[in-house]
């Protein structure tokens, strides 16, 4: 039987079973800091575009870059969400970019992993 798991589900678990149980296992929801869990997507994949697509022979996107990809990813966000989205990635940049001589380019971006595993039901029980 596939089981879906994640990074999140995993540091959940870790954290604190019963929080696991009731979000994953219950599919009880609360409200999320930003109010949605789309906001948060939205801004992981402003976030990936930005690093995946930026050309690395130039050194530095210049803020408008940050724009152009969060633009493509606001589409079910409300008018708050989208203005505090840009604030964010706004601060990010002039923060963590804008003084950098040149972007480097990440080892990987944030994505899906897929794989198999076995546990045995003695470390279940344990």
């Amino acid at each position: 039987m596939a089981y879906p798991l994640s990074a999140t589900k995993l540091q959940t678990y870790r954290q604190c079973p019963q929080a696991y149980y009731f979000k994953h296992e219950r599919r009880l929801t609360v409200p999320t800091a930003f109010g949605s869990p789309t906001f948060g997507k939205a801004i992981h994949r402003a976030l990936a575009q930005i690093y995946q697509d930026w050309s690395y022979a130039d050194p530095i996107p210049p803020l408008q870059w940050f724009a152009d990809c969060w633009q493509q990813h606001i589409g079910e966000l409300s008018e708050s969400q989208i203005h505090e989205g840009w604030q964010a990635l706004e601060t990010y940049y002039r923060q963590y970019v804008a003084p950098q001589s040149m972007l480097r380019k990440p080892l990987g971006i944030e994505g899906k992993i897929q794989a198999s595993f076995q546990v045995s039901k003695a470390l279940l029980h344990e």
